[in-house]
């Protein structure tokens, strides 16, 4: 234990310049509204008149603009947990959530000569062996890499994505310095701690690790070129895995119109209609058929091509969806469009970590007065988007904990529709999703699944009947002999022991007068 607290606070004092970094950003942001955010200042009874004065343009910026600027002025781990921030409602409220979505990677370019360093120690090869032409300016850039145009010796022409040098350590200490802030939180900040901070900062550390392998990035690219190969309206890069590594990305180089310029794509005869009702069936079809689907699908992360058809980057954040889960996403997106109460309350928990709520009853009365409310409008005027983020709300009150990539498919979602929208003010954009859950829901019903799972289930049965004697069995010897025992918790309360006292004297006189009545019984 105590070389564990040693190493611990060693890990501390080497972060000392990053911790001291933090704090000057968030101090310079106006420090004391980001107590008032995470709810510290109540918790720490700290006064309005306690907390540092705000002057300038920062007294004009509300907590949650601070917020964001200080997140992008503390770089790449801490914009990326912001993104990640911002799909999770149950978590954030709305107006962080509004704020955190406006996050820029856009940072200050590293040198050219630093890309070819970084490309020739990857690949291990000269730059001018690998590239007929290769630009030193970038092109594009965020905050975990920058983009440079090139060209092989096949004279295809090809976008380089090179990881900033140096960023994997970091993001490295970040990580580490977040996990310490997340148990800060769940030590000293009750009504956060059942928000699971450790588990959110875990998951995060998962998935941005993920986005710093550029080998996972192709990976990503590849299969979702494959989903969509008889798809002629989306165009995914075409991955050069022999010039590819884990810090080098080589694809196809795409030059198009960026898809919310409703001036140009006119001009070059796209149909912005057309275009809004194409990225709309391919959301629902990424989702409901192939349950992989692109996490970050914002105007920057897409390109129109000539004849309308779309082009897509940035693979790194992609959600998965399994089949089952698929299966509850149908359900309760037919029926919010049918006001159907019990089956969204079933298609809810089927989706929910635990599978059940404390008051199921209540949360189907509360869905009824949610379809009631949300719902009692037509079709075609329907914003699925926001439908689903104020159900967020209900969710949090029921304490329904979802998995992450219900969050990550909500945002998704919602920014599909707001830029189709943008394309098409008179988007119907439910109708597009309608078809594809309809087939999921029909797909539950085919006789050959039915066979399979009847199948399934009867094979597992037969298993477990075959082992249940010899394991009831052993569970007996063990009761028998004295061997098993029952684990038991119980957790004080700020009283102390009086509360356990009086339980254990309640337990006390009810076996008393058990024992009583059975005697006078026996006599």
């Amino acid at each position: 234990m105590v070389l564990k607290q040693l190493r611990a606070v060693a890990g501390v004092y080497s972060h000392l310049p990053r911790y001291r970094e933090i704090f000057r950003v968030f101090f310079k942001h106006g420090f004391g509204d980001i107590l008032k955010l995470i709810k510290l200042q109540k918790t720490l009874d700290i006064q309005d008149s306690q907390l540092p004065k705000r002057v300038g343009e920062i007294d004009q910026q509300s907590t949650a603009e601070r917020f964001r600027l200080a997140l992008e002025e503390l770089g790449p781990t801490f914009v990326k947990f912001g993104q990640i921030l911002s799909t999770r409602r149950d978590v954030v409220n709305e107006t962080l959530v509004t704020e955190l979505t406006k996050l820029q990677n856009q940072v200050a370019p590293f040198p050219g000569d630093e890309a070819r360093r970084i490309i020739e120690t990857e690949l291990d090869c000269e730059i001018d062996d690998l590239f007929l032409e290769f630009e030193n300016e970038p092109f594009a850039g965020a905050s975990m890499a920058q983009v440079h145009r090139g060209v092989l010796k096949n004279k295809e022409v090809v976008a380089i994505k090179v990881q900033r040098p140096d960023i994997g350590a970091l993001i490295e200490v970040d990580l580490e310095i977040l996990m310490d802030v997340a148990k800060f939180i769940e030590k000293h900040v009750p009504q956060y701690s059942v928000l699971n901070p450790t588990g959110i900062v875990r998951e995060f550390g998962k998935t941005i690790l993920q986005e710093q392998d550029f080998l996972n990035e192709a990976k990503n690219m590849d299969r979702f070129a494959k989903q969509f190969r008889k798809n002629k309206w989306i165009r995914v890069p075409v991955v050069y895995h022999e010039f590819t590594t884990s810090r080098v990305l080589t694809m196809e180089f795409l030059s198009g119109y960026r898809i919310d310029d409703l001036d140009t794509l006119r001009r070059h005869k796209i149909d912005p209609v057309q275009l809004s009702q194409r990225i709309s069936r391919l959301i629902f079809q990424q989702m409901f058929q192939f349950g992989f689907f692109h996490g970050d699908p914002h105007p920057g992360n897409m390109t129109v091509l000539s004849g309308g058809v779309v082009g897509l980057y940035d693979y790194g954040m992609m959600g998965i969806l399994s089949h089952d889960f698929r299966e509850d996403i149908a359900n309760m997106i037919y029926g919010l469009t049918e006001k159907d109460q019990r089956l969204v309350t079933r298609s809810l928990l089927g989706m929910s970590e635990h599978g059940f709520a404390a008051d199921p009853r209540k949360l189907e009365i509360d869905v009824e007065a949610f379809t009631e409310e949300y719902l009692d409008v037509p079709l075609k005027d329907l914003k699925l988007g926001f439908v689903l983020n104020r159900l967020l709300d209900l969710l949090m009150e029921h304490r329904l904990k979802m998995l992450s990539d219900f969050y990550l498919g909500i945002k998704a979602l919602t920014q599909v529709e707001d830029l189709g929208k943008k394309l098409n003010p008179d988007l119907n954009f439910v109708q597009f999703g309608k078809p594809y859950a309809l087939r999921v829901i029909e797909e539950r019903y085919d006789l050959r699944k039915v066979i399979k799972h009847l199948l399934k289930a009867f094979f597992e049965s037969a298993e477990f009947l075959k082992d249940f004697p010899a394991d009831a069995h052993d569970f007996y010897q063990c009761v028998k002999s004295g061997e098993y025992r029952i684990p038991f918790e119980h957790r004080f309360d700020a009283k102390g022991f009086e509360p356990l006292r009086n339980t254990m004297n309640r337990i006390a006189n009810r076996l008393t007068n058990a024992i009583i009545a059975s005697s006078v019984l026996i006599c």
